[in-house]
């Protein structure tokens, strides 16, 4: 099984030293964050987006909920900063009230839905067609308090929270059971450095619960879904089964006499937890977690990702395709201390988050139409369509323990 690689920080970004420094955020609930919003209504949008800029989520935010929030928002600060408030908190739980206190399946039950899942993605995920998608990506970085550096004398900005540096749309194309992106489009990309994600259509699937499955997966609890009443499993993945790759560019090794840094790409595979949320009757995986477990003090202090999945139309036939997903990851910005260790790195956290929606889904390739000679459609040039190509399995198949 190939490794998994989801998280990347584009080259350049050789690591100056900075000092730590907090900016201080008082904890809410979701019902505490509705009440806030209502009472601050008609409130000029960039007082909204710092007072959401103050805050942090104890709780999940569900996509209902946001869209019902986002839609009461009238400024686009606000809007920003409300969907860096859900992000941040997208790897932690629902509020007690949306978790049904329904009794747990007994063992025979979850074994059904865990084979249910392996079903799902050895043979359902195959049968996705040939599909063209926008990936819409918004990225965001905090700002560190930035102490004087050496080499230069400059002496400091003064530190940020979370805020969007950019936001690029790139179309993808999932076709044969893989996913490949529009190269023409990237080269036109942002050239500045930032997280990048990829593999959010059925590969990642596929790794993941095969990871689990060679890990340990438990039973984690019920959730109302849009859709009604969804399951989740917990899962664990050692870091000796682990295919969940986690690389950051770059690490400052030494300088050259002229000054220039010298560099490498840092990379590894980790040990990662997660859950995988999903509709207990058919097994169609709803929402997957993967959060790595790195090491406390290490480079990179967290590299997680969440792809959520939703029913689409594709050429009037429903298919469970990505809709949204969020990818976290922080790295600690000093420099190496002595030589390369896991642990040699004590400089402030840095934080990057991308936020990305999936949308304009169609079917890859053209569509062929025989109509009758008299018909008024007979001499119209067909639409975007595609006509149906055989999938080939998956090179690998799931098998529950």
């Amino acid at each position: 099984m190939r490794k998994l690689t989801v998280l990347l920080l584009l080259a350049g970004m050789a690591l100056p030293a900075f000092a730590a420094k907090d900016i201080p955020t008082t904890k809410v609930t979701i019902a505490q964050l509705e009440q806030a919003l209502a009472a601050a209504h008609g409130k000029p949008d960039a007082d909204l987006a710092q007072q959401l800029s103050g805050m942090e989520l104890t709780e999940r935010l569900s996509a209902p909920r946001l869209a019902r929030l986002n839609a009461d928002l009238s400024g686009e600060r606000a809007r920003q900063a409300l969907v860096i408030l859900a992000d941040s908190a997208a790897f932690l739980d629902l509020p007690a009230v949306e978790i049904p206190a329904d009794t747990p399946p007994d063992p025979a039950t979850a074994r059904r839905m865990l084979t249910a899942i392996v079903d799902y993605v050895n043979k359902t995920v195959p049968q996705l067609p040939n599909l063209i998608a926008v990936r819409d990506t918004t990225r965001f970085e905090d700002q560190p308090q930035e102490d004087q550096l050496g080499r230069t004398g400059i002496t400091s900005l003064a530190a940020m929270p979370l805020h969007s540096v950019g936001n690029f749309n790139l179309t993808v194309t999932y076709r044969d059971h893989k996913e490949v992106v529009d190269e023409k489009a990237l080269k036109h990309a942002p050239k500045t450095g930032g997280l990048v994600t990829a593999g959010e259509f059925g590969p990642l699937l596929g790794r993941v619960v095969g990871d689990a499955l060679a890990g340990k997966i438990t039973w984690g609890r019920w959730e109302r879904g849009v859709g009604g009443k969804e399951a989740v499993f917990h899962y664990t993945v050692p870091s000796e089964k682990s295919h969940y790759n986690v690389q950051f560019c770059c690490i400052v090794e030494g300088y050259n006499a002229d000054g220039t840094a010298n560099t490498r790409v840092f990379s590894e595979n980790d040990a990662y937890h997660g859950e995988i949320a999903f509709d207990p009757s058919s097994g169609a995986i709803l929402r997957i977690s993967m959060e790595a477990e790195m090491p406390v003090g290490g480079l990179v202090s967290r590299a997680d990702i969440l792809v959520e999945y939703s029913p689409t139309d594709i050429a009037g036939k429903s298919y469970i395709c990505p809709a949204r997903s969020v990818s976290i990851l922080q790295a600690h910005t000093a420099q190496q201390t002595g030589a390369y260790s896991r642990s040699h790195y004590q400089g402030a956290s840095k934080t990057y988050l991308n936020d990305v929606a999936f949308g304009q889904y169609r079917r890859f390739g053209s569509e062929s139409r025989i109509l009758a000679g008299d018909s008024q459609e007979a001499n119209m040039p067909s639409g975007p369509g595609s006509a149906d190509v055989p999938n080939s399995p998956m090179s690998r198949g799931i098998t529950p323990h």
